[in-house]
């Protein structure tokens, strides 16, 4: 008597420029999930993406002599559809390398699910290491932003954080005002291993002492951010500049889209620094209530990743569906599984 074949499942992934969820699922139940740092290229090189990916699908995959139904990303590594292309070729890789399996992959940006999940008009600002802003009006589709930091991601964390990290080395070598950023840098670069010379050689070594400057950069912000609060100018200006780039990025999709003062839509909030960081997120609602007040404000939490990915999957399985989003977003389609099969997971 043979024994019964497992049940197959999808693999899903998200991530952006400062970490990765990983996880499976057979239907519309999710079996098991892990995290991991960012597997973006652009943040942490094609070699270190891979080897993360190839951990978290260790983590998460129990019988690698049995290949997923398919893989479902919703990455931020997706910014442009070659982009979204190239990274599909790396979970291809990884996958050879845990397996080895091949299995179908959609690799989509990652404020894609966000746009799906809200029924009628919908603005999404996404602010983390990077920023994105994306909006959908019916059969209207925009975005902006999102071309990675030397195009793009004003107002984000490693744009705030490289702000924040100039104005101290101004203030250290007189060419800017005193700041409290000088001192909140030296705590922030203190961990180093470096011995020996003053603040501006501690920061030199910290910033470029390995590859993945973008996400530590990022991690700066935070610090920005508390000398804002506590009363500090230039701290303050700098958010304020951050918050004015939230803004415009908004505003572009907006419009683009016919969403305008009156329209019932949803504003969306998504990435660390909005969700969490209550002082940037006060200074850009204050914009959006002034300027485009929304009929609901959410905000994208971890626990709506399942859902948001299994619909995305969902909708890779209806053929029909997908034309309209592959022609607004940065996405990479493979063959979809057959409906049967997938939903039969």
């Amino acid at each position: 008597m043979t024994s019964p074949q497992p049940a197959r499942a999808w693999l899903l992934l998200e991530g952006g420029g400062s970490h990765t969820w990983a996880a499976t699922a057979t239907g519309y139940t999710i079996l098991t999930t892990t995290e991991g740092p960012s597997t973006n290229p652009r943040s942490v090189g094609e070699e270190r993406a891979v080897h993360t990916l190839v951990d978290l699908i260790d983590q998460v995959w129990d019988d690698p002599a049995t290949a997923p139904l398919g893989v479902v990303a919703a990455h931020g590594a997706a910014s442009t559809r070659a982009a979204a292309g190239d990274f599909a070729a790396l979970v291809r890789r990884a996958l050879a390398l845990v397996g080895p399996m091949a299995a179908p992959v959609l690799v989509t940006n990652d404020l894609t699910p966000l746009l799906l999940s809200a029924g009628g008009p919908v603005c999404v600002a996404n602010c983390g290491t990077g920023t994105g802003f994306a909006a959908r009006n019916g059969a209207r589709w925009a975005r902006s932003s999102g071309l990675e930091w030397l195009l793009s991601d004003e107002g984000g964390g490693h744009d705030l954080g490289t702000a924040g990290l100039r104005a101290a080395v101004r203030a250290l070598d007189g060419r800017g005002p005193d700041t409290a950023l000088t001192g909140l840098a030296q705590a922030w670069c203190a961990e180093s291993d470096h011995a020996g010379g003053d603040l501006s050689e501690h920061l030199f070594f910290h910033v470029y002492r390995e590859e993945g400057a973008k996400s530590l950069v990022a991690t700066f912000a935070q610090h920005v951010l508390e000398a804002a609060e506590d009363g500090d100018a230039v701290a303050g200006r700098l958010v304020e500049n951050a918050a004015a780039e939230l803004a415009a990025g908004a505003t572009s999709v907006c419009r683009a889209t016919g969403i305008t003062t009156g329209t019932d839509y949803t504003l969306l909030l998504s990435g660390s620094l909005l969700t969490e960081a209550t002082f940037l997120r006060g200074h850009f609602m204050t914009w959006a209530h002034e300027n485009l007040p929304p009929t609901a404000l959410r905000q994208h939490t971890p626990k709506s990743r399942p859902e948001d990915l299994l619909r995305l999957r969902d909708l890779w399985l209806t053929p029909e569906a997908l034309p309209p989003l592959t022609s607004a977003m940065p996405t990479h389609a493979d063959p979809a599984p057959s409906t049967a099969e997938g939903t039969s997971a």
